[in-house]
């Protein structure tokens, strides 16, 4: 796949200085990829680290309020949503080039922003990432939640205040895409993918919108400069949303259990939806075998429930169905 470029990216704009525009606002014009299979991985973890210091952006100028950046922003819930949890859901695939009206940037794409394409797979921390293009100037870098046993590692990590590589590599991978596509990009991500998104827009003040995502602990942010109790502020007053499905597990450990207490909430203004499909009590019988059988199913579905609610397709499925937006 090759990258076609206009001449006018090509050259500098010596004649008319005054036209020239900062490079974060040049888009590069990328060919859309084709669609690929596309099969999830299972996911589910705990917790989350601490990163190299570094200063958000600077806000030297007010921001654009037509920028996508701006326009995701806010407490509300938005249609756009429902697309950035089928792209937080895609990334977890390499192989999904398309989704949802946005596709994936192939390698030569990425070069040619100025992202290394090696930066967004790490297999020896777990680390994976994507960054989706709708192809008209609009970008998303997506982070993929827990795959293996180097992500429960970082979620454990992270979640005790502790340094994080993948925490790291997102965070920098962040700043490389918000200096190609400035604000124009947000950011996503599900379960660990959506800790890593929530440090990642809060470390470069981007947008997001995250599902049933991770805590980050207070050294994590103090250890990119940041404050906070600044940041986790901005977050809730509508830098970040993060939805969750009512009872899924992470999400009510986090919040909920007294004895975890220690472990970080997810940044974020948070928009709960109801389970698509709560288990239900058995109807009564007489007969005391099927009686018991059917209450030992009910208790075993209650148990497990939690739990199966953490993937991310119980939760597209009851923003599908609900629709908070409207």
């Amino acid at each position: 796949m090759s990258v076609q470029l206009q001449p006018s990216q090509l050259q500098p704009n010596w004649q008319n200085p005054s036209e020239a525009l900062p490079p974060a606002a040049q888009p590069v014009a990328l060919a859309q990829p084709e669609a690929g299979p596309y099969t999830l991985e299972a996911s589910y973890h705990p917790q989350l680290l601490g990163v190299n210091a570094q200063q958000r952006p600077a806000a030297n100028a007010a921001p654009d309020p037509t920028s996508f950046d701006q326009q995701l922003r806010g407490q509300d819930a938005q249609a756009i949503d429902l697309q950035m949890a089928q792209i937080a859901e895609a990334v977890y695939n390499p192989a999904t080039t398309s989704v949802a009206g946005w596709n994936r940037l192939d390698d030569a794409q990425l070069s040619a922003a100025g992202i290394d394409p090696a930066s967004l797979e790490n297999s020896d921390t777990g680390f994976r990432a994507g960054i989706f293009t709708d192809g008209n100037g609009k970008y998303v870098v997506a982070y993929a939640g827990s795959n293996d046993v180097q992500d429960w590692i970082n979620n454990a990590r992270q979640g005790i205040g502790w340094d994080s590589k993948q925490y790291d590599q997102a965070v920098q991978l962040a700043r490389d895409a918000q200096e190609a596509f400035g604000e124009n990009m947000v950011i996503t991500g599900h379960s660990l993918g959506g800790g890593l998104a929530a440090t990642a827009a809060l470390a470069t003040d981007t947008a997001a919108v995250t599902f049933n995502a991770s805590g980050v602990h207070d050294d994590t942010l103090r250890g990119l400069g940041l404050d906070p109790g600044t940041v986790k502020d901005d977050a809730q007053n509508g830098q970040i949303r993060r939805y969750n499905v009512g009872g899924e597990i992470l999400t009510a450990a986090q919040e909920d259990v007294p004895l975890l207490n220690g472990i970080p909430d997810a940044p974020g203004h948070e928009i709960t939806l109801d389970d698509p499909h709560p288990p239900q009590a058995p109807d009564f019988t007489w007969n005391p075998i099927e009686m018991a059988r059917r209450t030992a199913e009910y208790v075993a579905d209650k148990a497990t429930r939690p739990g199966e609610l953490h993937a991310i397709g119980p939760l597209i499925e009851a923003m599908q169905t609900q629709q908070p937006w409207n």
